[in-house]
């Protein structure tokens, strides 16, 4: 399993005095969230494990090899992002020159190339938009898109910031089913999100980010049932929770589903 190692991690932005400070944390769950109010420090952390910004302190590993050495086209092999706008790296005329363009960078085999390419848009669902200029495609398949720019590579390690936003119910199931599929042969998926019930119905991990630091790490199940660490950080529990401790039941649930099943094995041992 890819693994990202970090340790005595110091990044402070120049114009202002917030930092980014993590003494020693390891990302080998395969699917991981990284969660925390705006401005606790998500995406400066993103940035600094692609290498867009540089620690003043410390060292990031990737598979055991530090970020600082790896050259441009042995790290989109180790590492790919997509970011929470689309339109930040969107820029090629046709959908299909987008995807193929960053293959393009480590692989010169044309053939491979296209194939790679075509058929990440079939897994996103925009093979018909192949001929199509980006910017014609609505928010939500730009974000399509920007997945399969980096299904195309198919690095080991998968960094996406915020990918549910914009998406439809039907584009989400789409992604989650995805990024089952690549864990499933093998990579590793981090992602920035606030969607806390997405978080506890699908991942394994989970980070807490809160002024720079991170604040809490392990299952969903402990996160949540944990009501003053979630209150502390300013995150919501699943809305089931919600619904639930309304009617004065504070058990942990991370779906409707598991409440469900849950209640219908006491029942059963009532039986």
């Amino acid at each position: 399993m890819p693994q990202i190692e970090i340790s005595g991690l110091r990044y402070t932005y120049p114009e202002h005095s917030f930092q980014v400070e993590i003494d020693r944390q390891s990302f080998d769950s395969p699917l991981t969230a990284i969660v925390g109010q705006n401005g606790a420090g998500k995406s400066t952390l993103l940035k600094l494990l692609i290498g867009l910004i540089t620690p003043q302190e410390g060292t990031i590993m990737i598979n055991g090899v530090s970020i600082d050495e790896l050259k441009p086209q042995a790290k989109l092999k180790q590492i790919g992002v997509t970011f929470q706008d689309p339109d930040d790296q969107l820029f090629n005329a046709t959908v299909q020159k987008e995807v193929a363009w960053g293959l393009s960078q480590i692989e010169s085999d044309q053939l491979m190339i296209k194939k790679a390419a075509d058929q990440a848009l079939v897994t996103v669902g925009l093979a018909d938009k192949a001929a199509e200029n980006p910017y014609d495609l609505s928010l939500s398949e730009r974000k399509l898109l920007t997945f399969a720019t980096v299904l195309a590579i198919n690095p080991a390690i998968y960094l996406f910031d915020e990918p549910m936003m914009s998406l439809d119910w039907p584009s989400r199931k789409r992604m989650t089913n995805i990024f089952h599929q690549l864990v499933k042969s093998g990579h590793q998926v981090i992602t920035i999100t606030h969607d806390m019930d997405w978080v506890a119905a699908e991942f394994s991990t989970v980070h807490v980010m809160a002024h720079g630091q991170i604040a809490f790490s392990g299952t969903p199940s402990a996160l949540f049932g944990n009501s003053g660490l979630v209150k502390r950080v300013g995150l919501l529990p699943p809305r089931i929770m919600t619904i639930t401790s309304a009617l004065g039941d504070h058990s942990v649930y991370l779906t409707p589903e598991d409440y469900c099943r849950k209640h219908k094995q006491v029942a059963n041992n009532l039986n």
